[in-house]
Order: structure tokens, then C-alpha cells, then sequence
């Protein structure tokens, strides 16, 4: 008997005045792959899996790691690719160039008629299953890799002859009052300020900011944690410190300051924790540092610190310019970026034993953010849109 057999039996089990209650409970406890053919057994398991109190004890579920919701890794668009952390640890067996590919996966990427596909797209950022992506010109959607559902949001406000930039962007969830939105943000070097553009799909509209202070931005995609979006800005006197974007407040409202004074970048998150890199000695080397109690930064530790030269020699010649993209349990995945154009994935299975596990080589034609995310049942259309825009 499979799981699905053995889960539909015990669905169908005679609970009583319960019975609903309990089918909600197993089902809450499966991984999207299965609830997706679970939604063709009847009308009420198809409701139910749709209703916003499952959606989000599904969701619950695997941040608690009730529910089978692995972290994984789209490092391609053009097709879209995802790695599978869980399935890359697992496969012992595959060593060498073609390691690997076994935990690749090529997503089913939604092109809607309504907007022209160049092949060009940005990832802005990602939360609870959903990943919000920019396909140009100015076409911002949500897409669920793992229900494969999207939507193509309103057209953004439009910014001309008005001396702002297009320079930094965000997705997360505002709590208080269960929405997600997208930022957008624009600098003007000249006149000293920002303005941001935020989209509530709550509301389906756009809102303008305006007259922002100024800061020199460092990063581009800003991450999501404790209900903020962070960057990495630069400061006059020099030196760097992370900004924070409170989604509930819709504004900046704290710095929060880097553990020394190394050149920091590519900030990441793992474990709930902020992480930044810095490279003390060059391209080929670097130390990742974690803020283990949230802007605090007497918390600062150092977790992981790698160098080039320190491994494999048959790798030490595919480097050009060697960056960590996210932390495993027992290793970091890298993006080497080997040409103008071309990347090297490389996972890192054991960092005390310095040996590299798998090695996956791809080709990107245009630069894109890599993002993270975990299969859930968050739909990218659950509420009504309109196309107003409030400034």
C-alpha cells in the first residue's frame, strides 16, 4: 500500500462528529505534490485544501517542520531551474560535473499572453511559497513553483523624466494585516532622495513614497525576516550597515550595524538569522557571518569560513569570482561566476573535511537574483484586484 492509499484510508475512517476536523489535521501534514492530486478525490477535500485557515496551517505546519517543506533553489530562468537541498544531500552517489542534476529540476514557468516574454527576468524577492518575479518591460507577477499558479499584477506606476533610478526592490508579509507586497525603490543621486513604490495585493493597489532620505544602496533584492525587507548600504564616512524596510509601518526604521570593519556583501538568511559575507583576502576566499539574536550586534558569529586554495585542485581552476548563495546543514552552495555570462554551481558537502559533493554547470544569458523558497499552498490570487494608484 502507498502513502497515498494509506492516507485516503485513514481519511475515510469513521471519526464522527470529528471527521472533518481529523482530515484536515492529515492532510495539513502532506507536502503540496500530494495535496495538489488530492484536490481530484471529492468537492470537500478540494474546498478544503483551498480554504485560507488550511492554506495557512499547511503553511504553519512545514516552518515548524510538521509537514514536509524542504528549502529549495531557483538559480535559473531562462528555463527555471530549482535545486532540491534535501534531495542534493541525499545522493551520495553522484561525484564530479555531472553530480547533481539528479536534484535538479526544470520548473513549469507561466508565460501569460498578456505580456510580451523577452526571456529577460529579475527575481525580487520571495515569501511562504511565492515567488514575486519582474518580467520586463515593467511586468511584475506572482508565481507559486510549487502549485504552478501565478498572476500578472497591475502595471506599476510609471517614473519619467523625473531624475529617480530604478535601483532596489523587495517581496514579504505584512502580518498585521495579512498582505504581501512589493516594493519597488528609486534613487535620485542628484536631488538626495528616494521613493518607493509599494504594491498591497490585499488591496490591489499601487501607493507612491515620496521624499525619502537618501542612502547609497549597496544590494539590489532586499530579504525578507522579522516583517522587514533588508539591504546592504553604504555609509558616508564608509564602511556598510544594513537597512530594514518595516513592511506594517511602510518605512525605514532601523540600521542595523555589521560585526567588524571587512568588506561585507550578499547578505543571506539561514535559520531565521541574518547572514552577510565578507572577503578579507580576495575574490577566492570569504567568511560568512550569522546575527544570531536579531539586531543585535554583540551576536554576530562567524559559521563558516572558505578558501579556494584550501580544496580540491581539479575545482581550484574553475574559479573566477566564487560567491556563497545560501547555507546547507553540512555545506554552502556557490555561484563561481566563470565568464560574463556563465556560472558554475558548486555544492560544498562537507566543509571540515573540504570536498566538494556535486558540481552542476549551467549557462544564464542574463543576470537575475537567485532566491530560496519552500512549496506551499499560498496562491498568488486570493484576493481582488483593482488597478488604482493612490500617491
Amino acid at each position: 500500500m502507498g502513502d497515498g492509499d494509506l492516507v485516503l484510508k485513514r481519511a475515510h475512517t469513521d471519526f464522527g462528529d470529528y471527521e472533518e476536523d481529523v482530515i484536515a489535521e492529515i492532510l495539513a501534514r502532506l507536502p503540496v505534490k500530494s495535496l495538489m492530486r488530492f484536490r481530484c478525490v471529492c468537492k470537500s477535500w478540494r474546498a478544503l485544501i483551498s480554504e485560507s485557515y488550511f492554506v495557512k496551517k499547511h503553511l504553519s505546519y512545514g516552518e515548524r517542520g510538521i509537514t514536509e517543506s524542504t528549502p529549495r533553489f531557483i538559480f535559473m530562468l531562462d528555463p527555471p531551474l530549482s535545486l532540491d537541498f534535501e534531495a542534493l544531500m541525499k545522493d551520495d552517489d553522484c561525484d564530479g560535473a555531472a553530480g547533481g542534476q539528479s536534484a535538479v529540476t526544470q520548473l513549469d514557468f507561466p508565460v501569460p499572453k498578456t505580456i510580451p516574454d523577452y526571456g529577460w527576468r529579475v527575481v525580487i524577492g520571495s515569501c511562504n511559497g511565492l515567488v514575486c518575479l519582474e518580467v520586463p518591460p515593467e511586468a511584475i507577477m506572482l508565481w507559486n513553483p510549487g502549485t504552478r499558479d501565478s498572476k500578472v499584477l497591475p502595471k506599476p506606476p510609471c517614473v519619467i523624466n523625473s531624475g529617480f533610478n530604478y535601483h532596489f526592490f523587495g517581496f514579504g508579509y505584512d502580518s498585521a494585516s495579512d498582505d504581501y507586497k512589493v516594493i519597488r525603490g528609486f534613487t535620485n543621486d542628484l536631488a538626495k532622495k528616494i521613493m518607493i513604490h509599494i504594491f498591497s495585493l490585499k488591496t490591489g493597489t499601487w501607493r507612491v513614497l515620496k521624499d525619502i532620505d537618501y542612502v547609497t544602496f549597496k544590494t539590489w533584492q532586499g530579504l525578507f525576516l522579522n516583517g522587514a525587507l533588508h539591504w546592504l548600504y553604504n555609509l558616508p564616512e564608509g564602511g556598510s550597515r544594513i537597512l530594514a524596510f518595516d513592511l506594517e509601518a511602510e518605512k525605514f526604521h532601523k540600521t542595523i550595524p555589521l560585526p567588524c570593519d571587512d568588506w561585507f556583501y550578499d547578505p543571506l538568511i539561514h535559520k531565521n538569522c541574518l547572514c552577510v559575507v565578507a572577503s578579507p583576502t580576495g575574490n577566492d576566499s570569504f567568511n560568512i557571518w550569522m546575527m544570531k539574536e536579531y539586531g543585535v550586534k554583540e551576536s554576530w558569529t562567524e559559521v563558516v569560513q572558505f578558501s579556494v586554495e584550501n580544496y580540491a585542485e581539479d575545482y581550484y581552476e574553475f574559479r573566477s569570482y566564487c560567491t556563497p548563495v545560501c547555507i546547507l546543514e553540512n555545506g554552502v552552495v556557490l555561484n563561481d561566476k566563470m565568464g560574463e555570462y556563465e556560472h558554475l554551481l558548486v555544492v560544498l558537502s562537507n566543509l571540515k573535511e573540504k570536498t566538494f559533493k556535486h558540481v552542476v554547470e549551467v549557462a544564464n544569458s542574463m543576470e537575475f537574483m537567485t532566491v530560496i523558497y519552500r512549496e506551499t499552498l499560498v496562491s498568488p490570487d486570493i484576493h481582488t484586484y483593482k488597478t488604482n494608484i493612490v500617491s
